[in-house]
């Protein structure tokens, strides 16, 4: 099932400078998820892992995220490994930036995974299928392109809901099969997949 078309372009001034934008290697170059997962690894001058991505068979670069990102970003996973920690019979666990196999020319990298833990195996080196719920904080570089690729994969490889973050409208985007909603301030967000979680949207943001 595919997400609906009308994905907003995401518009961004709330955190500077932005990151670098998203290169890709030549438009021609297309790669399977065996043979992108089967490159190795890249660092930068600093030693810093160069993280990748592949949308559609393209090898998609991203820049070293901002602070106000990761931020966000473990908050999120932080609030719900609280819940599931509450929860265990729930059988999940929240992982922050967990490599996905998600199809035969999409792998990707979702900065937070929910995932059910009879998936996981120490001998495997990324998760093999979609996440259970799959959360994407929107940065300055993501085009709503790749955005709209992301989440289809995401849908029709397994995900029961994707979670899209947008920072600068303090609001999020959840995803299911054939449905969109959108939420924003003290509205709560909740999911089928997590009886019994409930956080305002707002919460997401406090970052002081």
């Amino acid at each position: 099932m595919r997400a609906p078309d009308s994905i907003p372009s995401p518009s961004f001034r709330m955190f500077q400078p932005p990151r670098a934008k998203i290169t890709s290697m030549a438009a021609t170059t297309l790669l399977t998820s065996d043979q992108f997962l089967a490159l190795p690894e890249e660092f930068d001058p600093n030693g810093n892992r160069i993280k990748d991505e592949l949308i559609g068979g393209e090898v998609v670069r991203m820049a070293f995220p901002s602070l106000p990102h990761d931020l966000i970003k473990n908050l999120i996973n932080a609030r719900l490994i609280s819940f599931l920690h509450t929860n265990p019979q729930l059988s999940l666990v929240s992982l922050v930036e967990v490599g996905t196999h998600v199809s035969d020319v999409d792998a990707f990298m979702p900065d937070v995974s929910v995932v059910t833990r009879r998936r996981l195996s120490l001998d495997a080196r990324v998760l093999e299928g979609a996440p259970e719920i799959a959360i994407e904080v929107v940065s300055p570089s993501d085009t709503a392109k790749h955005l709209k690729r992301k989440i289809d994969a995401y849908l029709e490889g397994g995900s029961k809901s994707v979670w899209i973050i947008f920072p600068e409208a303090r609001s999020v985007q959840v995803f299911t099969e054939g449905s969109m909603r959108e939420l924003k301030a003290n509205q709560p967000i909740t999911d089928p997949l997590l009886p019994g979680f409930s956080s305002p949207v707002s919460a997401f943001f406090e970052l002081a």
